[in-house]
């Protein structure tokens, strides 16, 4: 077998594919007159509200979320507060269940106080209305 190299240089060159003369100069013309016609949309407006109003919501969130924090914040410093009023005094209230702890004493105590006045109460009137009654002179 004989080996045949082929070369570049001997190959004919020729343009097999040819375009017809003027064809790109109206091309962009015919293109667009085959489209189909549609009508033109207005560009939506919008209004002021309608871009403000995620900045608006975003800014309420973040206020909210600033209260809700706050809020927890003083709650703890509350009994932060209670804990190192009652501190001084001897009291040890390091947990929440000291803390409980303390509000059901505290509650009862402020019962038994009030019973105890109203019982007084009740019981001067009794010793004064027998004074006044006639039946007992």
């Amino acid at each position: 077998m004989v080996k045949s190299e082929i070369k570049l240089d001997s190959i004919k060159r020729t343009d097999s594919f040819r375009v017809p003369e003027g064809y790109f100069e109206s091309f962009v013309a015919e293109i667009i007159s085959k489209l189909p016609e549609r009508p033109v949309e207005k560009p939506k407006v919008i209004n002021i509200w309608e871009r403000v109003k995620p900045w608006i919501y975003m800014a309420a969130i973040f206020v909210g979320v600033a209260l809700i924090i706050n809020l927890f914040s003083k709650e703890s410093n509350m009994q932060q507060d209670i804990v190192s009023k009652y501190a001084s005094k001897g009291l040890n209230l390091t947990s929440s269940n000291d803390i409980d702890d303390f509000y059901h004493y505290y509650e009862d105590e402020l019962t038994k106080i009030v019973f105890d006045d109203t019982m007084a109460d009740f019981q001067d009137d009794i010793i004064n209305t027998d004074d006044n009654n006639p039946i007992n002179k």
